[in-house]
Parts: C-alpha cells; structure tokens; sequence
C-alpha cells in the first residue's frame, strides 16, 4: 500500500520526473539513523535540476508520509495532506529539506517557512542544500523547535551531512533543550485550544476586565484559553487591525501552544477575516462569531433556535468567500454573458430565501408572545435585566419560591437563559391582608458590544422587557466591572427605547469586597441589596414590589438612563 504523498508544484513535472520522484518518496529509511545516505543524494539531485526546495517528511519508521515540491511555506496546512492513518504513522515525525546551492552554509529555515513546519509537530529539521561544497564537504544543520523568542527554530548542531543523518534520532529528540511537543500540553480533554488576540488600550484595569470577559466567553463556548497575544496600536490597521509582526508572533505561539482556533476581542470585516486567516494560517473567530456559537449552544426551545439560526445566517451571508456581486451573470450587457450562475450566487439565493422564511416565522412568535402579554395586562409585569451572569434567574427563583420541579435553571455560565420565563410572585401584606400578585419575567442577558444580528432576532424577546411595567436591573456587586456593565445594559436598553420605570437590584452582597456596598451606594442611591443565592435582602425588596406603581400608572423615563 502506498503510504507517501506527493505534493506541491507537481504540474509541468515530466514523466521521468515524477517517476523518480515517486520511487524517492517510497522509499524506506532506516529507524535507527536520521536518513539514508542514498536518498539525501538522490533527493540533493532532484532538487538542483528543477530547481526548488524538496522536503520529505518522514514518521516514527522511517516512512516517508509526504514529499512536498517547492517551498514549504506554500504548503498551508502540511498535516493535513500527509499520507497514511495517523496510527500507522508511528507517532513524532522528522523533516528532511534540501534547498538552495549552499552558499555559505546550509540554508536557514524562513519566517514564514518555520511557522508552517512546526504545524507537523516534528522532532527536528534537517536542513542541506542541493550541492557539496568546493572542498567536497557537504554542509547540513539539524534544527529544533525553539521553546520560546522570536524565531521558530533553534540550530542545535552544523556540521557534515553524512555524519549528521547517521545520527539517532532518539538521541536528537530527548536533548535537554527540546521543547514538550504542542501536543503533549493539551491534555486529554478534548477541548478546542484557543489563542486570544487583543488590542489594549492605556487603561490597563479596563484591559484585564475585557480580556477575563473574553476568556469567559471562551470558555462558555467549551474552548480553552491557552495564550493571549495583546498589542496596543493608536491607530488600527484597515486590512487586518493588528501589525504583521504582531500576527507573525501570534502565529508563532499559537504553534507552540498547539492552538486549534483564534478568536479576536472585536468584530472582523469579512476582508479582515480573510486576511488574519491567510497570515496566521489558522481558523479565526471573532467575538461577534463567538457569542452566536454560545446563543447556538445555548439554545433549548425551537423558538430559541429560531432566533439563534436566523442570527447566525445574517452574520455569515455577507462573509461567504468569493468575489460576489462580480460573479453575477444574470444581467445582460457586456461583461455578463459567460457560463451562467455561480455557486457562490446559489449559496447567497439560498441563504436569503431561509432569512426570509425565518424572519416570517419570527414575526408570528412576536405576535404569539403579544397576545400571550395582552392576557396578563390585568397584572402588575416586572421584567429582570441585567448583564449575563448577574443571577436574574436565580433571584426570580429566590422571589417565587420555586422548587426544583418549577425552577428556572440558574447556571453560573454566560448566556444560560435565552428564552423569557415568566412567574407568578406572591407578595405578602404585612398587615395580615391578601397577598399581591405580581408576573414576573427572567430575560436573555446583556453583554457589551451585543451583534446587532443578535439584537434584530431576539426583539421579540426583548419586547418582554419593553412590554413590563416596570424593570429590575440586575447587577453582580461581586464583579468589580458592574458600574461599566451597568452602563452597558443601560445603553441596549436606550437603544431599544426602553420607556419604563426601572429599579437597580445590587446581588451577590455576600460575595462582594469590603467596601462594595458604600461604592455603590454613592453611584446608585435608590440601588437595593440581596443575595438570591443567600436568602439575603429579598423580604426588603418584595416589600419595594408591592409599592410599584399599578399597570395603569403613568410609564416614565428613568432618570438613571441619562
């Protein structure tokens, strides 16, 4: 069975060329030695008539898995394109270039070249160019993964290149100062590795609250946060926001962390996607990206995955690769006569028809749920918001009373709750008379910079909130950022025109700093105090419930909304 592949600049090659090639690449090595003699002279004349880098990679028993024709850095993703099971590989493998006509030395690995090899994980790199010197010595360098600087690999040893293959590569692979390989430090978890890219600015508290937000969001999506790669720039670039010497040492680390995926702290264009996955050569997310993935995971009713699919396909509709518009042949004129319709076209009528289909089916929820909300207008309706995370629906169990058969599910997880659940609370007269009734309603949470596709397909949920008499904003006083996400849920709720009552409920009081409440207190004089988790604060605030103003009472702007 043929186990090697060969690849890369294949086209042109003659017969006899590809022959040779072929049997080169078929050819077994010994497993005790670096390489056979034979094949680095066969593979040295190869190289030097048609003149391009050739790279064998061989695994654990000597096999070769891949010869790549040209330069290696045009080879994209190399482990994907290597031969054989990966059982039947044996493991480590090894790289084997020849390049270049020796001026000087064997040939130094490049930039982009280093970063590329070490998507194969080898153990080391043997470099030799394609002729011996004038003295006939034969210059080659055997090469390890650098564990840490700039460059992507360390010269561990130049010398001959007959006594550098009758080399052991066990020997080779245990030297002290070969780094674990990426593999080796991810675990046995399963989860996907996760390098952050970030931009910070001169605020470094602020900076170190975005960045545990993101990494919560990593973590949300059941991703592990393995590096963080930040730059602060004054001004960003408009085809990638990050410098390419910054993605350079993103690249770089996110090898040596054996990271699957990168997810930015901010919202890519579709170029500015595409241009970070051609310099990093990795699968990039952005936050945007990210929370939709969390919505998707998240969501339980059909009415949620409607709302999270007709999100997700606005989103990627305009991110879908190719030249758009330009591939148009449905018009008539010159330049649009050719060999009909595209794919790419099909892909976007496609997606268009479902949006509508799903926008239509959303419209029939926002009417179902209105007229769900015009059979309750006889009760008092309070509505809980917050940012995510807050314990809205651990406070509404703590108000209802609720046992584990009727209880919301409170998770201490982003994004737990996606659809509106409403309760009925019974407020008791402290005068011995009957107890007041209210409805209340757990809502999806908030988070800083919500996509706008979000916002668009969950209005129907959102008008829930907008619908009540009145709003309990949640905030954690456990998390030192809640004044700055106060005033982001502040800010949605503007812009939603958001024209209720609304009263700040400050949780988590059992869990804050020393001197929390006296902060709060001076930014929020009429805030109220619990704890939903520790019984704490809710007779206080049920009897603040019974005092709000009935559902036929006037609605006014919150003053706290300036």
């Amino acid at each position: 069975m043929r186990q090697a592949v060969l690849s890369g600049r294949t086209e042109g090659l003659r017969p006899s060329q590809r022959r040779r090639l072929e049997r080169l690449a078929h050819r077994r090595h010994p497993p005790d030695v670096v390489a056979e003699r034979l094949a680095l002279q066969r593979l040295a004349e190869e190289s030097r008539e048609l003149e391009l880098p050739l790279t064998l990679v061989l695994d654990g028993r000597g096999l070769c898995r891949l010869l790549w024709i040209g330069p290696l850095e045009q080879a994209g993703r190399p482990a994907e394109r290597l031969g054989g099971s990966p059982r039947r590989r044996g493991g480590s493998c090894r790289l084997i270039t020849c390049a270049g006509a020796g001026r000087g030395g064997a040939p130094p690995p490049g930039e982009q070249e280093g970063i590329v090899a070490l998507d194969l994980e080898p153990e080391f790199w043997l470099r030799f160019p394609w002729k011996a010197a004038p003295g006939g010595d034969w210059p080659a360098a055997l090469w390890l993964p650098a564990a840490r600087g700039e460059q992507a690999w360390q010269c561990k040893e130049s010398g001959l290149l007959f006594d550098l293959c009758d080399r052991d590569p066990v020997l080779i692979a245990t030297a002290e100062d070969q780094p674990p390989p990426p593999a080796a430090a991810a675990g046995s978890t399963g989860a996907e590795r996760v390098v952050l890219l970030t931009l910070t600015s001169g605020d470094a508290g602020r900076n170190r609250e975005r960045l545990a937000e993101l990494e919560g969001l990593v973590r949300s999506a059941g991703a592990r946060p393995v590096g963080v790669i930040e730059q602060r720039r004054s001004g960003d670039s408009p085809q990638t926001i990050w410098g390419e010497g910054k993605l350079r040492e993103a690249a770089l680390e996110a090898r040596r962390l054996g990271a699957d995926l990168v997810v930015t702290d901010r919202e890519l264009t579709p170029v500015q996607g595409r241009n970070l996955e051609r310099l990093l050569d990795l699968p990039v997310t952005d936050r945007s990206e990210l929370i939709l993935d969390i919505f998707a995971q998240r969501a339980a009713s059909a009415a949620g995955r409607l709302q999270v699919e007709l999100a997700q396909l606005r989103y990627r509709l305009p991110r879908l690769s190719g030249r758009g518009r330009s591939l148009s042949r449905q018009g008539g004129g010159i330049g649009t006569r050719g060999p009909g319709e595209t794919q790419l076209e099909k892909d976007r009528r496609a997606i268009a028809r479902r949006i509508e289909r799903l926008q239509r089916e959303v419209r029939r929820l926002g009417e179902h749920r209105a007229r769900l909300r015009q059979g309750r207008r006889d009760h008092t309706r309070l509505a809980l918001v917050g940012y995510t995370n807050a314990g809205k629906s651990s406070l509404l169990n703590a108000l209802g009373r609720a046992g584990e058969a009727g209880a919301v599910l409170a998770e201490n997880k982003l994004f737990a709750t996606l659809d509106p659940t409403t309760r009925r609370v019974d407020l008791p007269d402290p005068e011995g008379g009957p107890p007041l009734s209210l409805l209340v309603t757990d809502t999806v949470g908030f988070i800083r910079e919500l996509p706008p596709q979000l916002i668009e397909a969950f209005r129907s949920t959102f008008e829930e909130a907008l619908d009540a008499d009145g709003l309990l904003l949640v905030v954690d006083l456990a998390d030192p950022a809640w004044p700055e996400q106060l005033a982001a849920v502040r800010s949605i709720l503007s812009s939603l025109e958001a024209r209720v009552p609304c009263r700040v409920i400050g949780n988590q009081i059992d869990r804050c700093p020393a001197g929390e409440l006296e902060r709060a207190r001076a930014l929020e004089p009429d805030m109220l105090f619990v704890s939903a988790t520790g019984d704490l604060g809710l007779q206080n605030l049920r009897r603040e419930l019974r005092n709000w103003p009935s559902p036929t009472g006037a609605r006014a702007v919150p003053t706290s909304f300036a």
